[in-house]
């Protein structure tokens, strides 16, 4: 799958999850996996494609893209051919080629990554947010999006390169060039040996016969008058070295880097969104995890010591924190701000599927037998992995609150199922844990 499919998908996931909020996520859960055993074994990012497409249609982003990277490979060769095969008085003025070639893309580039460091808001929004299949892109999928059309953009600019690069080269070898500088203004020699020295400057320890000399500067100099004058035509040839270096180091390197470096950004912001955004972990954690069903009997009968008893212990502060999956960022820094504990005194450990029996030891075993607290996604019912933590904590701490952290603006009546399912649970754990009942910090509880 390309990095254009993957940023596709997670947009379209999240408009097709959007619509599944009301739906209990145990009824999802038990949908979900039974699905997801079905599946051959494949890698997360092909199961996500497999899931969505059983829902609606998704025919990626490939042809665009690559009509698009033909199109700015096009542009590039045709504008180097257009420089190279405008030639009055039989020589191609260096001037104008430094100009239009290299001095301008440059300074493209350098807008470029202007307004993608700045952060500024993209104008063109409505030229390519309106061509996505489905509507509007999500409020979080926003950078998403325009980190991938900057990667697009580097993408386009350095084809763009690649195309002026291999024109020139082209013409190299079946043409016989001769380039020369004209200006009405007569600068003189020594101003456009310097202005060469400068440009030469990267690579004049690595390749000298790539920087012009005052005396290749002088002989190829040209008037409008006398344009065909010459003591050794040969030197016309020469100032190849030094162009074909100006094109790699100003047009073709700074593009490549750039765009190895989004790329890697966008990469990383990716599967930053498939772990952490609410609606999409869940996503994954329903396809991957192991379903238990829940008895709906059991769940009276804990329901009336469980909440009136951890309510009233959760009121104290703790200093021992396990955090279970991954979360959005801004839930974890509310969370940190109810604890009200300073950062040098809490200590915190972020605990997933992969965190084994030595990670937990290396963690509390400098600590001392205090409450320890084990935060779980609310939003999301008790798994088998949960279970087997809670077994390994029990046999390390004396007392352990458990605190199924609601999820912001979850309806109350599918909050109070899942709450349920979590009371039930506590039957199936050490009775160390004690379940902690309580909404965040300016959320009224919900009856």
């Amino acid at each position: 799958m390309t990095i254009w499919e993957k940023s596709l998908l997670l947009i379209l996931l999240r408009r097709e999850l959007e619509t599944e909020r009301d739906i209990d996520w145990q009824t999802l859960h038990r949908r979900d996996r039974s699905w997801a055993l079905e599946q051959p074994a494949q890698s997360a990012w092909t199961l996500l494609r497999c899931w969505l497409l059983q829902r609606r249609a998704f025919s990626g982003a490939g042809l665009f893209v690559y009509f698009a990277s033909a199109v700015a490979f096009i542009i590039g060769c045709s504008l180097m051919a257009g420089l190279l095969a405008y030639q009055p008085f039989q020589r191609i003025n260096l001037l104008w080629l430094l100009l239009l070639g290299v001095l301008l893309p440059f300074l493209w580039w350098l807008l470029a990554l202007f307004f993608s460091a700045a952060q500024v808001p993209f104008p063109l929004r409505s030229l390519y947010e309106h061509r996505l299949p489905g509507g509007p892109v999500p409020a979080p999928l926003r950078p998403l999006l325009k980190q991938t059309v900057l990667v697009l953009g580097q993408q386009l600019s350095l084809l763009f390169a690649l195309g002026m690069l291999l024109a020139f080269l082209l013409y190299l070898l079946v043409t016989d060039l001769a380039f020369g500088w004209s200006s009405t203004l007569e600068p003189g020699g020594g101003t456009i040996h310097q202005l060469t020295s400068f440009l030469a400057w990267p690579w004049q320890a690595l390749w000298p016969a790539a920087v012009p000399s005052i005396e290749l500067i002088e002989q190829t100099h040209y008037f409008r008058a006398a344009p065909l004058t010459a003591t050794d035509p040969a030197l016309f040839g020469q100032w190849w070295r030094f162009l074909l270096m100006c094109l790699l180091c100003y047009l073709l390197l700074p593009r490549l880097v750039s765009w190895l470096v989004m790329r890697l950004r966008l990469g990383r912001l990716q599967e930053r969104v498939r772990a952490d955004d609410a609606l999409v972990s869940g996503l994954w954690q329903r396809l991957s995890s192991e379903l238990i069903e829940q008895e709906t009997e059991p769940v009276e009968q804990h329901r009336s010591e469980s909440v009136a008893a951890e309510g009233e212990s959760f009121s104290g502060s703790f200093t021992q924190v396990i955090c279970w999956g991954s979360w959005p960022a801004e839930l974890i820094e509310r969370v940190r701000r109810q604890l009200n504990v300073g950062p040098a005194g809490l200590q915190w450990l972020d605990a997933d599927s992969g965190t084994d029996a030595a990670t937990i030891d290396r963690f509390l075993g400098p600590l001392p037998d205090q409450p320890l607290l084990l935060l779980c996604k609310g939003w999301e019912p008790p798994t088998g992995e949960v279970a087997d933590l809670c077994e390994l904590l029990a046999r390390r701490r004396g007392r352990l609150f458990l605190w199924p952290v609601p999820l912001q603006g979850m309806e109350g009546t599918r909050q109070q199922r899942l709450l349920h399912s979590w009371q039930s649970f506590m039957g199936r754990i050490p009775d160390r844990f004690h379940l902690v009942a309580l909404p965040m910090a300016g959320e009224v509880a919900s009856e």
